[in-house]
């Protein structure tokens, strides 16, 4: 069991640095975007594209409110109106700063994004539910991306597929959102912060538990795009990364997932093979329950006969695992052979003596239980109970008056008047 335990640790350990490598097989790496940013997209009708933001007209300073301070205002209380025309020209100035932050590096690239960003997030707000918001939505996360602000980004690729599950842009999100769990994930493992450790310097990381939401990310793949390209890969490195932090039976349910979610998944073998490991690290021991064992078994059998030649590649780790399933189970039943005698129950100790042998006939429990099955032979099935001379003094029932049994003609069977008032 340790063999097979520590080569699979040894293998999982090399996902810190490239994601999930187990026999052989490396997790395929997120699929490349044909374009490293968002495509494009002006809404040209009031503000040309080119054209200067201080050259478009300022529809969000009224009359009324030079400074634009009070419709801010009205921004954030969520009071502002649809207006078209004036989420146009917030996308185009966002538009526009975003060129050019793209052109620039270090703090002056900080700055236009992180201004760019707002005039994408203030454009979304007057256009809920129609392309603008999604386009705006999207360019702001994007803003956040580049500039390595990631949980910002997030949180925006989040209200984007809240408010447009089927966007457009849910393939690059996918992207972006697997790239990041995995960048949490080594972060987590070189740092290793304490569990409610805040973080308010590091805009790269997110406030707290940089491992849970790397794991969030990889669920919200699954959840939010099923059948991506990404949905099977981010089920595999949520599993790998349980197992490393030794929650196998979470682990178990990712790769239990993945098996029967994903049957077409190129990662089936790992999850059949790292399935059969991790319930094996779930079960505790021949006095607790024997479920995950028995599970265990089945998988490997499973995988034996739908992976012949994946089990031929690693026949030496998989011979080494089958016998561990089959050292625990013979235990088990040693260990209630051993119950069973040591209470002199005979009948109970027999019966699973002869389980060991026929189950295990050439172990060495097998030649163990035929030499005691000799020695208890004749002795007696149950054990007989202290105090046994007690009893029959003790049993006086037969001294005590009995009751006769009524007379079936002596029951009633008319409603007399007391049974009429009640």
């Amino acid at each position: 069991m340790k063999t097979s335990l520590i080569l699979t640790i040894s293998l999982l350990s090399a996902l810190t640095a490239v994601g999930c490598t187990s026999l052989g097989q490396q997790d395929p790496t997120p699929p490349s975007t044909s374009f490293n940013r968002v495509s494009q997209v002006s809404y040209e009708e009031e503000v040309q594209r080119g054209q200067s933001p201080d050259a478009a007209p300022t529809a969000d300073r009224a009359w009324w409110d030079p400074t634009g301070v009070g419709q801010r205002a009205l921004e954030v209380t969520g009071q502002n109106s649809k207006d078209k025309t004036l989420a146009k020209q917030l996308f185009a100035q966002g538009e526009a700063l975003y060129e050019e932050g793209l052109a620039t590096e270090g703090a002056a690239r900080e700055k236009k994004m992180l201004e760019a960003a707002g005039y994408f997030r203030r454009a979304a707000l007057y256009q809920p539910g129609t392309s603008i918001e999604e386009d705006s939505l999207m360019y702001a996360g994007e803003c956040y991306f580049f500039i390595d602000y990631y949980a910002d980004a997030t949180t925006q690729y989040d209200n984007l597929i809240k408010k447009h599950p089927n966007t457009k842009h849910l393939d690059v999100i996918d992207v972006r959102r697997f790239k990041l769990a995995r960048y949490w994930l080594d972060r987590f493992n070189k740092d290793r912060p304490w569990a409610i450790q805040p973080n308010f310097t590091d805009q790269q990381m997110p406030t707290f538990d940089s491992f849970g939401n790397a794991i969030k990310l990889f669920d919200l793949i699954r959840l939010d795009d099923p059948t991506g390209d990404l949905a099977d890969d981010a089920t595999l490195a949520a599993a790998n990364a349980h197992f490393r932090e030794a929650n196998f039976e979470t682990a178990d349910r990712f790769y239990t997932d993945l098996r029967q979610n994903f049957p077409t998944s190129e990662h089936q073998f790992n999850a059949h093979y790292l399935g059969v490991v991790t319930k094996m690290k779930v079960y505790q021991g021949p006095a607790y329950d024997g479920k995950p064992l028995d599970e265990a078994e089945k998988l490997l059998t499973r995988m034996k006969r739908q992976f012949p030649e994946k089990t031929q590649e690693n026949i030496e780790v998989i011979e080494k695992l089958d016998y561990d399933i089959r050292a625990a189970k013979a235990q088990r039943l040693w260990y209630m052979a051993a119950f069973y005698d040591q209470r002199s129950d005979f009948a109970g100790a027999r019966h699973y003596y002869k389980k060991i042998i026929d189950q295990f006939p050439s172990s060495n429990m097998a030649t163990t239980a035929k030499d005691r099955l000799v020695e208890i032979e004749g002795r007696p099935d149950t054990p007989t109970p202290p105090g046994e001379f007690l009893y029959s003094w003790l049993d006086r029932r037969k001294d005590l008056p009995q009751a006769s049994a009524t007379p079936i003609e002596s029951i009633a069977t008319q409603p007399d008047q007391d049974t009429t008032r009640r």
